[in-house]
């Protein structure tokens, strides 16, 4: 079992452990399409202005969200989780940069990566410590720069540049977790978010949408 499983089993509930089987199950085999799966699970990312679909605000939260929608129909996935992971990280990494204006001036240029705004926030009582090391734990498993092709070091083993596709399964579902607790702190400070994530519902496990 790897990390990124050890760590989503002590972390997630039964519903969720298994709902990210389901999901690995459903991304693997290409007779089905997840996306309806994957979608259903999300925020709405997207309104409707002048007959044509934009992306909410704030971007750097929501937009991520429409690229983990789309790429979870990729007949190839388990080649490209790297890239997949990208976007999960991107989410996460969107929620915590709108918390900069609360950091002093002299502790961010506004460009730092997902890992370093961790400590930050935590020591200004803006995230819990149980969130915090969640997140730090997520960022050294999942965010990983030599597993993404932003900062891709090539070697030839390729259990150090690949994940696989039920760590992925399971990290979108850490993800969901995390943010719902940034959604919730966000708004208690005033940040405006249109759309929040939706509840898990019984059915998701029992859903297998075909490629049509």
């Amino acid at each position: 079992m790897t990390n990124i499983e050890q760590f989503a089993l002590k972390t997630l509930g039964p519903m969720e452990a298994e709902f990210a089987k389901h999901l690995a199950m459903l991304l693997e085999d290409n007779k089905y399409d997840p996306q309806p799966v994957v979608g259903s699970i999300l925020p709405v990312y997207w309104e409707h202005e002048d007959d044509v679909d934009v992306t909410l605000s704030p971007d750097n939260i929501y937009r991520p969200l429409y690229y983990i929608h789309m790429n979870s129909g990729d007949r190839n996935f388990e080649r490209n989780t790297r890239s997949f992971l990208m976007y999960v990280s991107a989410h996460l990494e969107g929620c915590l940069k709108n918390f900069i204006p609360s950091l002093p001036q002299n502790r961010t240029t506004g460009r730092e990566p997902f890992g370093s705004l961790i400590k930050p926030l935590k020591e200004l009582g803006i995230l819990t410590d149980k969130l915090a090391v969640d997140l730090k734990i997520f960022n050294d498993l999942i965010n990983v720069p030599s597993k993404h092709f932003s900062a891709y070091t090539p070697t030839r083993k390729l259990n150090e540049r690949t994940f696989s596709v039920l760590e992925t399964a399971y990290a979108v579902v850490l993800m969901r977790n995390l943010s719902i607790e940034l959604f919730s702190i966000l708004k208690s400070r005033g940040i405006a978010l249109p759309q929040g994530w939706p509840d898990f519902k019984d059915e998701l496990l029992s859903w297998f949408p075909l490629v049509k």
